[in-house]
Protein backbone atom coordinates (compact mmCIF):
# COMPACT_ATOMS: atom_id res chain seq x y z
CA UNK A 1 0.00 0.00 0.00
CA UNK A 2 1.20 3.18 -0.95
CA UNK A 3 2.09 5.17 2.26
CA UNK A 4 0.43 8.58 3.26
CA UNK A 5 1.78 11.98 2.08
CA UNK A 6 2.96 13.98 4.86
CA UNK A 7 -0.03 16.80 4.61
CA UNK A 8 -2.63 13.77 5.40
CA UNK A 9 -0.46 12.05 8.80
CA UNK A 10 -0.48 15.71 9.91
CA UNK A 11 -4.01 16.02 9.64
CA UNK A 12 -4.08 12.64 11.21
CA UNK A 13 -1.92 14.25 14.43
CA UNK A 14 -3.99 17.19 14.19
CA UNK A 15 -7.06 15.26 14.34
CA UNK A 16 -5.70 13.11 17.76
CA UNK A 17 -4.75 16.13 19.15
CA UNK A 18 -8.92 17.29 18.80
CA UNK A 19 -10.11 14.07 20.19
CA UNK A 20 -7.81 14.93 23.25
CA UNK A 21 -9.41 18.01 23.75
CA UNK A 22 -12.89 16.44 23.48
CA UNK A 23 -12.05 13.58 26.11
CA UNK A 24 -11.10 16.72 28.31
CA UNK A 25 -14.03 18.42 27.72
CA UNK A 26 -16.32 15.52 28.51
CA UNK A 27 -14.74 14.90 31.61
CA UNK A 28 -14.96 18.66 32.45
CA UNK A 29 -18.74 17.87 31.73
CA UNK A 30 -18.68 16.16 35.22
CA UNK A 31 -17.56 18.73 37.31
CA UNK A 32 -16.03 17.07 40.80
CA UNK A 33 -15.64 20.76 42.40
CA UNK A 34 -17.92 21.70 45.55
CA UNK A 35 -20.44 23.89 46.41
CA UNK A 36 -20.30 26.17 49.55
CA UNK A 37 -23.58 26.35 51.95
CA UNK A 38 -24.49 29.50 50.01
CA UNK A 39 -24.22 28.50 46.70
CA UNK A 40 -20.76 29.27 45.02
CA UNK A 41 -19.12 26.71 43.09
CA UNK A 42 -15.42 25.97 44.00
CA UNK A 43 -13.48 24.41 40.56
CA UNK A 44 -11.37 20.93 41.57
CA UNK A 45 -7.99 20.54 40.19
CA UNK A 46 -8.88 18.80 37.51
CA UNK A 47 -11.26 21.11 35.91
CA UNK A 48 -8.34 23.89 36.54
CA UNK A 49 -5.81 22.14 35.00
CA UNK A 50 -8.03 21.70 31.61
CA UNK A 51 -8.58 25.43 31.83
CA UNK A 52 -5.02 26.24 31.79
CA UNK A 53 -4.53 23.67 29.34
CA UNK A 54 -6.83 23.97 26.72
CA UNK A 55 -6.19 27.09 24.87
CA UNK A 56 -2.57 25.51 24.97
CA UNK A 57 -4.13 22.46 23.05
CA UNK A 58 -5.81 24.82 20.64
CA UNK A 59 -2.76 26.85 19.50
CA UNK A 60 -0.68 23.67 18.32
CA UNK A 61 -3.73 22.26 17.03
CA UNK A 62 -4.28 24.90 14.55
CA UNK A 63 -0.34 25.17 14.24
CA UNK A 64 0.15 22.03 13.35
CA UNK A 65 -2.65 21.98 10.79
CA UNK A 66 -1.67 25.36 9.03
CA UNK A 67 1.84 24.00 8.80
CA UNK A 68 0.58 21.16 7.62
CA UNK A 69 -1.97 22.72 4.74
CA UNK A 70 1.76 24.87 3.61
CA UNK A 71 3.34 21.98 3.40
CA UNK A 72 0.79 20.01 1.29
CA UNK A 73 0.47 22.99 -1.38
CA UNK A 74 4.51 23.28 -1.02
CA UNK A 75 4.88 19.58 -2.37
CA UNK A 76 1.79 19.66 -5.02
CA UNK A 77 1.98 22.87 -6.18
CA UNK A 78 3.22 23.33 -9.83
CA UNK A 79 6.82 24.60 -9.71
CA UNK A 80 8.03 27.99 -11.79
CA UNK A 81 10.95 28.47 -12.87
CA UNK A 82 12.55 31.57 -14.14
CA UNK A 83 15.06 32.90 -16.96
CA UNK A 84 17.03 35.96 -17.59
CA UNK A 85 18.07 37.73 -20.68
CA UNK A 86 20.01 41.10 -20.82
CA UNK A 87 19.95 43.71 -23.53
CA UNK A 88 22.88 46.87 -23.46
CA UNK A 89 21.62 50.14 -24.34
CA UNK A 90 24.64 52.08 -25.75
CA UNK A 91 22.81 55.70 -26.18
CA UNK A 92 23.49 58.24 -29.08
CA UNK A 93 24.41 61.95 -27.27
CA UNK A 94 21.47 64.33 -27.93
CA UNK A 95 24.05 66.60 -29.70
CA UNK A 96 25.19 64.15 -31.92
CA UNK A 97 23.78 65.35 -35.74
CA UNK A 98 24.83 61.93 -37.05
CA UNK A 99 21.28 60.82 -36.57
CA UNK A 100 18.62 63.41 -36.81
CA UNK A 101 15.39 62.66 -38.13
CA UNK A 102 16.30 58.62 -37.10
CA UNK A 103 14.36 57.21 -33.77
CA UNK A 104 17.82 55.76 -32.01
CA UNK A 105 17.98 55.89 -28.35
CA UNK A 106 18.97 58.62 -26.26
CA UNK A 107 19.17 60.00 -22.48
CA UNK A 108 17.71 63.12 -22.16
CA UNK A 109 17.59 65.80 -19.23
CA UNK A 110 21.00 64.37 -18.01
CA UNK A 111 19.41 61.04 -16.70
CA UNK A 112 19.75 57.68 -17.98
CA UNK A 113 16.50 57.15 -19.94
CA UNK A 114 17.15 55.24 -22.72
CA UNK A 115 17.63 51.93 -20.50
CA UNK A 116 13.85 52.90 -18.96
CA UNK A 117 12.93 53.53 -22.52
CA UNK A 118 13.70 50.30 -23.55
CA UNK A 119 12.40 48.45 -20.10
CA UNK A 120 9.20 49.75 -20.94
CA UNK A 121 9.18 49.26 -24.69
CA UNK A 122 9.73 45.56 -23.83
CA UNK A 123 5.94 45.13 -22.41
CA UNK A 124 4.68 46.77 -25.63
CA UNK A 125 2.02 44.88 -27.47
CA UNK A 126 3.46 44.91 -31.16
CA UNK A 127 6.39 42.95 -28.79
CA UNK A 128 4.36 40.33 -27.36
CA UNK A 129 2.54 39.55 -30.38
CA UNK A 130 5.41 39.07 -32.33
CA UNK A 131 6.62 36.57 -29.30
CA UNK A 132 3.91 35.07 -29.78
CA UNK A 133 3.77 34.20 -33.88
CA UNK A 134 7.44 33.56 -33.33
CA UNK A 135 6.50 30.57 -30.80
CA UNK A 136 2.85 29.28 -31.76
CA UNK A 137 1.23 30.34 -28.30
CA UNK A 138 -1.84 29.91 -27.53
CA UNK A 139 -1.77 32.05 -24.21
CA UNK A 140 -3.34 35.42 -24.36
CA UNK A 141 -1.53 38.55 -24.21
CA UNK A 142 -2.41 39.72 -20.82
CA UNK A 143 -1.04 36.03 -19.68
CA UNK A 144 2.06 36.46 -20.89
CA UNK A 145 3.16 40.06 -19.96
CA UNK A 146 1.77 38.13 -16.38
CA UNK A 147 4.81 36.37 -16.85
CA UNK A 148 6.99 38.82 -17.83
CA UNK A 149 9.50 41.13 -15.81
CA UNK A 150 11.48 43.84 -17.45
CA UNK A 151 13.74 46.32 -15.33
CA UNK A 152 17.08 48.77 -15.51
CA UNK A 153 20.20 46.53 -13.51
CA UNK A 154 21.13 49.28 -11.13
CA UNK A 155 22.58 52.86 -12.28
CA UNK A 156 24.09 50.87 -15.74
CA UNK A 157 22.75 50.82 -19.23
CA UNK A 158 21.44 46.73 -18.81
CA UNK A 159 18.06 46.02 -18.94
CA UNK A 160 17.13 42.85 -17.67
CA UNK A 161 14.40 40.75 -18.88
CA UNK A 162 12.82 38.30 -16.74
CA UNK A 163 10.37 35.82 -17.87
CA UNK A 164 8.50 32.91 -15.54
CA UNK A 165 7.05 29.83 -16.97
CA UNK A 166 6.04 26.14 -15.80
CA UNK A 167 9.27 24.76 -17.48
CA UNK A 168 13.10 25.78 -17.66
CA UNK A 169 13.65 25.05 -20.93
CA UNK A 170 10.65 27.17 -21.70
CA UNK A 171 11.67 30.22 -19.46
CA UNK A 172 14.96 30.71 -21.81
CA UNK A 173 12.91 30.48 -24.70
CA UNK A 174 10.41 33.04 -23.80
CA UNK A 175 13.41 35.59 -22.48
CA UNK A 176 15.86 34.63 -25.54
CA UNK A 177 12.59 35.35 -27.80
CA UNK A 178 11.76 38.45 -26.33
CA UNK A 179 14.93 40.25 -26.24
CA UNK A 180 15.59 38.83 -29.96
CA UNK A 181 12.17 40.41 -31.03
CA UNK A 182 12.61 43.83 -29.95
CA UNK A 183 15.84 44.03 -31.33
CA UNK A 184 14.84 42.73 -34.18
CA UNK A 185 11.70 45.30 -34.38
CA UNK A 186 14.05 47.92 -33.21
CA UNK A 187 16.05 47.33 -36.30
CA UNK A 188 13.57 46.73 -39.11
CA UNK A 189 12.76 51.34 -37.88
CA UNK A 190 15.99 51.95 -37.91
CA UNK A 191 16.57 50.58 -41.37
CA UNK A 192 13.28 52.13 -42.78
CA UNK A 193 13.96 55.49 -41.34
CA UNK A 194 18.16 55.51 -42.28
CA UNK A 195 16.86 55.01 -46.19
CA UNK A 196 14.90 57.88 -45.83
CA UNK A 197 17.97 59.95 -44.19
CA UNK A 198 20.36 58.33 -47.21
CA UNK A 199 17.70 59.17 -49.42
CA UNK A 200 17.55 63.05 -48.29
CA UNK A 201 20.59 63.47 -47.84
CA UNK A 202 21.41 62.83 -51.77
CA UNK A 203 19.24 65.17 -52.87
CA UNK A 204 21.16 67.84 -50.85
CA UNK A 205 24.50 67.05 -52.35
CA UNK A 206 23.23 66.98 -55.37
CA UNK A 207 21.81 70.65 -54.54
CA UNK A 208 25.63 72.18 -53.58
CA UNK A 209 25.84 70.56 -50.16
CA UNK A 210 28.69 71.26 -48.09
CA UNK A 211 31.47 68.48 -46.89
CA UNK A 212 29.42 68.07 -43.61
CA UNK A 213 26.40 66.49 -45.45
CA UNK A 214 28.82 64.69 -47.04
CA UNK A 215 30.87 62.91 -43.99
CA UNK A 216 27.17 62.24 -42.43
CA UNK A 217 25.96 60.62 -46.04
CA UNK A 218 29.45 58.66 -45.70
CA UNK A 219 28.53 57.46 -41.96
CA UNK A 220 25.05 56.60 -43.02
CA UNK A 221 25.81 53.97 -45.83
CA UNK A 222 28.22 52.17 -43.37
CA UNK A 223 25.22 51.42 -41.44
CA UNK A 224 22.83 50.38 -44.09
CA UNK A 225 22.49 46.77 -43.55
CA UNK A 226 23.35 46.83 -39.80
CA UNK A 227 21.20 46.50 -36.30
CA UNK A 228 20.12 49.51 -34.45
CA UNK A 229 23.47 50.99 -33.00
CA UNK A 230 22.19 52.10 -29.73
CA UNK A 231 20.58 48.44 -28.73
CA UNK A 232 22.07 44.88 -28.68
CA UNK A 233 21.62 41.71 -26.87
CA UNK A 234 24.39 41.28 -24.31
CA UNK A 235 23.64 38.14 -23.07
CA UNK A 236 21.26 34.86 -23.58
CA UNK A 237 19.33 33.47 -20.94
CA UNK A 238 20.53 30.20 -19.34
CA UNK A 239 17.62 27.02 -18.69
CA UNK A 240 17.33 27.64 -14.77
CA UNK A 241 18.10 24.65 -12.61
CA UNK A 242 16.09 25.28 -10.02
CA UNK A 243 12.50 26.80 -9.43
CA UNK A 244 12.00 29.97 -7.92
CA UNK A 245 8.09 28.84 -6.68
CA UNK A 246 7.21 27.18 -4.59
CA UNK A 247 9.39 28.21 -1.49
CA UNK A 248 8.89 25.60 0.82
CA UNK A 249 10.56 26.99 3.99
CA UNK A 250 8.65 30.56 3.19
CA UNK A 251 5.30 28.50 2.32
CA UNK A 252 5.99 26.21 5.56
CA UNK A 253 6.47 29.70 7.50
CA UNK A 254 3.63 31.16 6.68
CA UNK A 255 1.47 28.34 7.20
CA UNK A 256 2.98 27.81 11.03
CA UNK A 257 2.50 31.76 11.57
CA UNK A 258 -1.06 31.60 10.31
CA UNK A 259 -2.19 28.54 12.24
CA UNK A 260 -0.36 30.15 15.57
CA UNK A 261 -2.37 33.20 14.99
CA UNK A 262 -5.75 31.16 14.36
CA UNK A 263 -4.82 29.02 17.85
CA UNK A 264 -3.97 31.98 20.19
CA UNK A 265 -7.69 33.98 18.95
CA UNK A 266 -9.03 30.14 19.67
CA UNK A 267 -7.03 29.92 22.92
CA UNK A 268 -8.22 33.32 24.06
CA UNK A 269 -12.06 32.66 23.30
CA UNK A 270 -12.13 29.48 25.09
CA UNK A 271 -10.19 31.39 27.98
CA UNK A 272 -13.15 33.71 27.55
CA UNK A 273 -15.53 31.06 28.17
CA UNK A 274 -13.87 28.75 30.58
CA UNK A 275 -13.71 31.65 33.47
CA UNK A 276 -14.91 30.91 36.78
CA UNK A 277 -18.74 31.93 37.52
CA UNK A 278 -19.77 31.34 34.35
CA UNK A 279 -21.08 27.74 33.67
CA UNK A 280 -24.40 27.89 35.90
CA UNK A 281 -24.99 24.99 38.01
CA UNK A 282 -28.41 24.45 37.72
CA UNK A 283 -28.11 23.67 33.92
CA UNK A 284 -25.81 20.19 34.74
CA UNK A 285 -27.65 17.56 34.40
CA UNK A 286 -26.68 14.95 37.10
CA UNK A 287 -28.70 12.11 35.64
CA UNK A 288 -26.24 11.45 33.07
CA UNK A 289 -24.60 8.29 33.60
CA UNK A 290 -21.18 7.81 33.22
CA UNK A 291 -21.71 4.92 31.08
CA UNK A 292 -23.91 6.84 29.09
CA UNK A 293 -20.81 9.33 28.12
CA UNK A 294 -18.12 6.47 27.22
CA UNK A 295 -21.17 5.74 24.86
CA UNK A 296 -21.17 9.18 23.26
CA UNK A 297 -17.02 9.34 22.89
CA UNK A 298 -17.23 5.85 21.41
CA UNK A 299 -20.18 6.79 18.68
CA UNK A 300 -17.74 10.23 17.55
CA UNK A 301 -14.60 8.06 17.70
CA UNK A 302 -16.04 6.02 14.95
CA UNK A 303 -17.48 8.56 13.37
CA UNK A 304 -13.72 10.48 12.98
CA UNK A 305 -12.31 7.00 11.86
CA UNK A 306 -14.78 6.97 9.22
CA UNK A 307 -14.28 10.38 8.48
CA UNK A 308 -10.42 9.60 8.14
CA UNK A 309 -11.07 6.64 6.04
CA UNK A 310 -12.95 8.46 3.80
CA UNK A 311 -10.35 11.06 3.51
CA UNK A 312 -8.20 8.47 2.18
CA UNK A 313 -10.02 7.12 -0.24
CA UNK A 314 -10.55 10.86 -1.39
CA UNK A 315 -6.97 11.37 -1.45
CA UNK A 316 -5.92 8.14 -3.42
CA UNK A 317 -8.80 9.15 -5.77
CA UNK A 318 -6.98 12.42 -5.83
CA UNK A 319 -3.81 11.53 -6.34
CA UNK A 320 -5.11 8.90 -9.35
CA UNK A 321 -6.49 11.89 -11.42
CA UNK A 322 -3.42 14.02 -10.49
CA UNK A 323 -1.39 11.22 -12.52
CA UNK A 324 -3.88 11.14 -15.27
CA UNK A 325 -3.70 15.05 -15.76
CA UNK A 326 0.22 14.82 -16.13
CA UNK A 327 0.44 11.95 -18.26
CA UNK A 328 -2.53 13.76 -20.57
CA UNK A 329 -0.03 17.04 -20.25
CA UNK A 330 3.03 15.48 -21.19
CA UNK A 331 1.22 13.21 -24.35
CA UNK A 332 0.32 17.27 -25.00
CA UNK A 333 3.48 19.20 -25.08
CA UNK A 334 4.94 16.24 -26.58
CA UNK A 335 2.45 16.41 -29.67
CA UNK A 336 3.05 20.41 -29.42
CA UNK A 337 6.70 19.74 -29.19
CA UNK A 338 6.84 17.39 -32.89
CA UNK A 339 4.49 20.28 -34.60
CA UNK A 340 7.11 22.63 -33.25
CA UNK A 341 9.81 20.35 -35.22
CA UNK A 342 8.14 20.41 -38.34
CA UNK A 343 6.97 23.95 -38.23
CA UNK A 344 11.08 24.53 -37.86
CA UNK A 345 12.19 22.00 -40.78
CA UNK A 346 9.62 23.87 -42.75
CA UNK A 347 11.57 27.04 -42.74
CA UNK A 348 14.67 26.21 -42.68
CA UNK A 349 13.85 24.51 -45.99
CA UNK A 350 12.24 28.21 -47.36
CA UNK A 351 15.26 29.68 -45.82
CA UNK A 352 17.16 27.60 -48.37
CA UNK A 353 14.90 27.67 -51.23
CA UNK A 354 14.98 31.71 -50.72
CA UNK A 355 18.90 31.92 -50.23
CA UNK A 356 19.10 29.80 -53.73
CA UNK A 357 17.15 32.46 -55.40
CA UNK A 358 18.87 35.58 -54.19
CA UNK A 359 21.91 33.49 -55.65
CA UNK A 360 20.76 33.49 -58.74
CA UNK A 361 19.37 36.93 -58.81
CA UNK A 362 22.80 38.25 -57.88
CA UNK A 363 24.35 35.99 -60.55
CA UNK A 364 21.84 37.11 -63.44
CA UNK A 365 22.09 41.21 -62.13
CA UNK A 366 26.11 40.18 -62.62
CA UNK A 367 25.13 39.17 -66.12
CA UNK A 368 23.20 41.75 -67.21
CA UNK A 369 25.35 44.20 -66.01
CA UNK A 370 28.63 42.73 -68.09
CA UNK A 371 26.00 42.83 -71.09
CA UNK A 372 24.85 46.27 -70.54
CA UNK A 373 28.72 47.10 -70.34
CA UNK A 374 29.46 45.32 -73.70
CA UNK A 375 26.33 46.83 -75.25
CA UNK A 376 27.32 50.05 -74.44
CA UNK A 377 30.96 49.37 -75.91
CA UNK A 378 29.43 48.47 -78.92
CA UNK A 379 27.19 51.31 -79.74
CA UNK A 380 30.06 53.80 -78.81
CA UNK A 381 32.32 51.76 -81.56
CA UNK A 382 29.60 51.66 -83.95
CA UNK A 383 28.96 55.75 -83.17
CA UNK A 384 32.31 56.07 -83.96
CA UNK A 385 32.42 54.26 -87.02
CA UNK A 386 29.02 56.11 -88.49
CA UNK A 387 31.07 59.83 -87.16
CA UNK A 388 33.80 58.89 -89.88
CA UNK A 389 32.00 57.57 -92.27
CA UNK A 390 29.78 61.59 -92.11
CA UNK A 391 33.61 62.91 -92.18
CA UNK A 392 34.25 65.19 -95.45
CA UNK A 393 37.10 63.67 -97.87
CA UNK A 394 40.27 65.12 -96.75
CA UNK A 395 41.72 68.36 -98.84
CA UNK A 396 44.46 67.78 -101.67
CA UNK A 397 47.88 67.49 -99.79
CA UNK A 398 49.94 70.72 -100.02
CA UNK A 399 53.51 70.32 -100.92
CA UNK A 400 56.03 69.65 -98.58
CA UNK A 401 56.91 72.04 -96.26
CA UNK A 402 60.40 72.38 -94.43
CA UNK A 403 60.14 69.69 -91.57
CA UNK A 404 59.63 71.71 -88.26
CA UNK A 405 61.86 71.62 -85.10
CA UNK A 406 60.75 68.60 -82.70
CA UNK A 407 57.93 69.23 -79.67
CA UNK A 408 58.47 68.02 -77.11
CA UNK A 409 57.06 64.31 -75.65
CA UNK A 410 53.11 64.87 -74.63
CA UNK A 411 52.27 63.72 -71.15
CA UNK A 412 50.19 60.36 -70.50
CA UNK A 413 46.41 61.87 -70.30
CA UNK A 414 45.31 61.33 -66.78
CA UNK A 415 41.89 61.07 -64.84
CA UNK A 416 42.22 64.99 -63.70
CA UNK A 417 40.60 66.01 -60.38
CA UNK A 418 38.60 69.30 -60.64
CA UNK A 419 37.41 70.49 -57.63
CA UNK A 420 38.88 67.40 -55.94
CA UNK A 421 36.91 64.58 -57.74
CA UNK A 422 37.32 61.97 -60.51
CA UNK A 423 35.89 62.99 -63.93
CA UNK A 424 33.89 60.29 -65.67
CA UNK A 425 34.64 61.50 -69.22
CA UNK A 426 38.22 61.65 -68.44
CA UNK A 427 38.20 58.15 -67.35
CA UNK A 428 36.66 56.77 -70.37
CA UNK A 429 39.35 58.62 -72.44
CA UNK A 430 41.90 56.94 -70.19
CA UNK A 431 39.78 53.40 -70.95
CA UNK A 432 39.87 53.88 -75.05
CA UNK A 433 43.68 54.69 -75.38
CA UNK A 434 45.11 52.99 -72.51
CA UNK A 435 42.58 49.90 -73.08
CA UNK A 436 44.87 47.99 -75.38
CA UNK A 437 47.96 47.79 -72.70
CA UNK A 438 45.36 45.90 -69.81
CA UNK A 439 43.30 43.53 -72.14
CA UNK A 440 41.99 41.61 -69.07
CA UNK A 441 40.57 44.86 -67.27
CA UNK A 442 38.68 46.38 -69.98
CA UNK A 443 35.26 44.58 -69.58
CA UNK A 444 35.38 45.05 -65.66
CA UNK A 445 36.75 48.95 -66.44
CA UNK A 446 33.53 49.45 -68.85
CA UNK A 447 31.25 47.79 -66.51
CA UNK A 448 32.08 50.43 -63.81
CA UNK A 449 32.06 53.42 -66.06
CA UNK A 450 28.45 51.99 -66.87
CA UNK A 451 27.31 52.16 -63.58
CA UNK A 452 29.07 55.64 -62.28
CA UNK A 453 26.82 57.16 -64.54
CA UNK A 454 24.04 57.08 -62.68
CA UNK A 455 25.75 59.05 -60.12
CA UNK A 456 28.20 61.78 -62.43
CA UNK A 457 27.47 65.27 -62.42
CA UNK A 458 26.32 66.85 -65.45
CA UNK A 459 30.07 68.00 -66.61
CA UNK A 460 31.29 64.45 -65.79
CA UNK A 461 32.41 64.47 -61.89
CA UNK A 462 31.85 62.31 -59.78
CA UNK A 463 30.79 62.62 -56.24
CA UNK A 464 33.88 62.22 -53.87
CA UNK A 465 32.57 59.44 -51.68
CA UNK A 466 33.67 57.12 -54.64
CA UNK A 467 37.28 58.33 -54.94
CA UNK A 468 38.35 54.98 -52.80
CA UNK A 469 36.62 53.18 -55.27
CA UNK A 470 38.00 54.78 -58.29
CA UNK A 471 41.48 54.57 -57.24
CA UNK A 472 41.01 51.06 -56.51
CA UNK A 473 39.57 49.93 -59.78
CA UNK A 474 41.16 51.74 -62.20
CA UNK A 475 44.78 51.90 -60.23
CA UNK A 476 46.72 51.53 -63.75
CA UNK A 477 45.44 54.43 -65.21
CA UNK A 478 44.78 57.47 -62.28
CA UNK A 479 47.47 58.38 -60.08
Amino acid sequence: MKPAPPVIRTLFCASALIRSILAAATAHSSPGGTRASGGEYFPDMREMNYRRLAPWLALLTLTAAGTAAAAGYGLTAPKRYRATAHLIVAPVSPTDPTFAGIDVLRDTGGKRTAAASVAALLRAPQIVDAVRAQLALHRSRRALLGELDTHVVGDSDVVAVDVEDTSPAGAAQLANTFAGAFVTQRTAAFQSQLANAIHRDEQLIAGGAGTTVKLRLVTLRSLQAQRDPTVRVAAQAATPSSPVWPSLPRLIGSGAGLGAAAGALAGLALLVLRRPGVRRPAEYDRDVSDEALEQLVDRLESRLAARESALVARERDLQAKLDELRAAQAEATAAAGAGLTDREQQLTAREAELAERITKVTKREVELARRAAKLAVRAREQEAREQEARKPPPPPEPEPEPEPAPAPPAAPATAGRGNDTYNLTALERLVEERGAEFPDRVEEWTSYLFFLRDYAAADGSVPAGFDGLIQDTFRELVP
